[in-house]
């Protein structure tokens, strides 16, 4: 093991590609940034060792494994649960990773739209719009997120974060993973698709996060092409 003393705001690299800065030091804590190409996975190890375990455990998952789960469609519907009765500790932790996500995106000349994984309290994975920068019309945030998850053996106890209400193709990709939760930063600039969400049993809080809203509404109008790119128009 390698071990270097550095001080605030310096900077070390990992091979060619991987930048890790000193951000904060506070007695024993130390915040560090860390810059790296999409192909390398950045977690935590507590994070990594469990989205591993969940890799191995679905490679060895069989059809009859799963076969006593109920379908998306004898899943129970749930209420929609108004934003103000929300405890804004439970999502704000997920919600604020997804939109780092999506500034990430802007940053790579992308659209500013993030999405987070989240099982039992861990985001497991997390992916932002990229269809700009791999050419790609499939590379929505959703998409990316669970692209980058990996394979699971169900989705059934996730939660789906994104910054903004998805669209038909992401939201159709939840309900065909049987997602049971999608929470959205924003509805304004675009209303996704939450009613066909919401009648095959997912249930979709949208927090009205004025951050989310904010920053897809300057996008939309400094790059107004490339957002009707985006929605199809």
């Amino acid at each position: 093991m390698l071990v270097l003393a550095r001080t605030r705001d310096e900077t070390i690299m990992i091979g060619d590609n991987v930048e890790v800065t000193v951000v904060d030091i506070r007695g024993e804590k130390v915040r560090l940034g860390i810059s790296a190409p999409r192909t390398v996975s950045v977690h935590r190890k507590e994070v990594y060792e469990a989205i591993r375990k969940e890799n191995r455990d679905a490679a060895t998952v069989q059809p009859s494994d799963v076969r006593h789960l109920p379908t998306a469609s004898e899943a129970p519907v749930m209420k929609l649960v108004r934003p103000d009765s929300l405890d804004p500790t439970e999502h704000a932790p997920f919600l604020l990773a997804a939109l780092e996500e999506a500034r990430q995106g802007l940053a790579e000349g992308g659209l500013p739209i993030g999405s987070v994984l989240v099982r039992g309290g861990q985001i497991i994975g997390r992916g932002h719009n990229r269809r700009v920068q791999k050419g790609d019309p499939m590379a929505h945030a959703e998409i990316d997120c669970l692209s980058n998850a990996g394979r699971q053996k169900t989705y059934r106890d996730t939660v789906l974060y994104s910054t903004l209400m998805p669209c038909y193709l992401c939201s159709g990709a939840a309900v065909q993973f049987g997602v049971p939760r999608v929470v959205v930063g924003e509805s304004a600039n675009f209303p996704g698709a939450p009613d066909f969400m919401r009648s095959k049993g997912i249930d979709v809080i949208d927090l009205h996060d004025e951050a989310c809203t904010r920053l897809m509404s300057d996008f939309i109008q400094s790059h107004p092409a490339l957002w009707h790119e985006d929605i199809g128009k």
